[in-house]
């Protein structure tokens, strides 16, 4: 490197009145090299120091840049006993501002992104045999290595799944529910979102997730970045003339949708109005470990949250397998996790 160095310093200074000609045609240097070093076992290629593609940087091993340009394949075997050494002529030019790299005839050059020292072209290279005998290598700058495997199995087993078998393996997997458990906002344990976690527990009222909320239950669900509360806000009135219109639009739709929208339908009748049951959607304004959220108490008072939908039917919360749409704007869950106030 200081004497490729030193012939760019010396060239620069006799062409400092023809510096657009320099940076074209920078002086050459013949180096020969003995055939015991022209091995992939090289310190210097084993090391990797080789930085750029087809122009390298000056301090990049000649041997790798070689093997880079395909004027020598990079085996760890010593070129054969007949060939005395390798005389390669290198062309001096002056530094750019970015070399790139490539994996090319399975040597990987590195990228450099400083304009530093100067950089080095092979201009020629020759095999001389130790009877004297000279020849000219010619490169391969146009072979790019095949992805190589990563895993290479030895043996690789058979297996042969019976009809039976294989009937009660998805007859034991229907049942089996998938838990995850994921870290909340504040590091504590909480589930994973999904659609089981809000879903009904079973077919009786009591086991109605809109009926656990209004026991006293409240469900808090994470995004990435924050925290919301959903829990029963109370009773209100609507007209009845109103909730027959919509279980009428609702008669065509599916048994299991159906018994959702009767989830918080409290049932009584009272002249022309009825009953049910309203829910609230908030965005917690802090992120406030289950401790002292309980010590401040479950569900959050109004000063800790930010009210986004209240008033809310059960009808109009929409679970998803992503997350839950409300009011029309959808918010994609990460967490989720019930807390009651005891």
């Amino acid at each position: 490197m200081q004497e490729l160095t030193k012939v760019w310093k010396e060239y620069e200074a006799s062409q400092a009145d023809k510096m657009s000609e320099s940076s074209s045609n920078g002086p050459t240097l013949d180096i020969r090299i003995p055939a015991e070093h022209v091995s992939a076992a090289n310190r210097q290629v084993r090391g990797g120091q080789l930085w750029g593609t087809d122009i390298y940087t000056d301090d990049s091993d000649l041997v790798a840049v070689l093997m880079h340009t395909g004027y020598c394949r990079p085996t760890a075997s010593p070129l054969e006993a007949t060939i005395q050494e390798l005389r390669v002529t290198i062309r001096v030019l002056p530094p750019q501002d970015c070399y790139l790299s490539m994996l090319r005839n399975n040597v990987r050059s590195r990228s450099w992104g400083a304009a530093i020292g100067c950089r080095v072209r092979v201009e020629r290279c020759c095999v001389v045999k130790k009877g004297g005998a000279v020849f000219d290598v010619q490169p391969c700058l146009t072979h790019s290595s095949s992805m190589e495997p990563t895993l290479a199995p030895v043996a690789v087993e058979r297996t042969m799944t019976t009809r039976a078998a294989a009937s009660n393996a998805l007859r034991q997997q229907r049942f089996v529910r998938e838990v995850t458990v994921q870290f909340n906002l504040c590091g504590e344990p909480w589930l994973k979102y999904s659609i089981s976690v809000v879903a009904d527990k079973g077919l009786k009222k009591p086991l109605f997730t809109a009926s656990r909320l209004k026991k006293g239950e409240v469900l808090y669900l994470e995004t990435h970045s924050r925290r919301f509360e959903l829990c029963f806000a109370g009773e209100k009135m609507v007209k009845a003339t109103s909730v027959s219109q919509a279980q009428e639009a609702e008669a065509d739709k599916s048994v299991t949708h159906s018994s959702h929208t009767s989830n918080g339908e409290k049932g009584l009748m009272d002249g022309e109005n009825v009953v049910i049951d309203a829910f609230r959607w908030s965005r917690c304004k802090n992120l406030l470990r289950q401790t002292k959220m309980i010590s401040i108490g479950i569900p959050l008072p109004l000063e800790h949250v930010e009210v986004l939908a209240d008033n809310l039917e059960w009808e109009d919360i929409n679970w998803t397998s992503t997350g839950v749409v409300i009011a029309g704007k959808e918010y994609h869950l990460a967490r989720a996790h019930f807390m009651s106030p005891n």
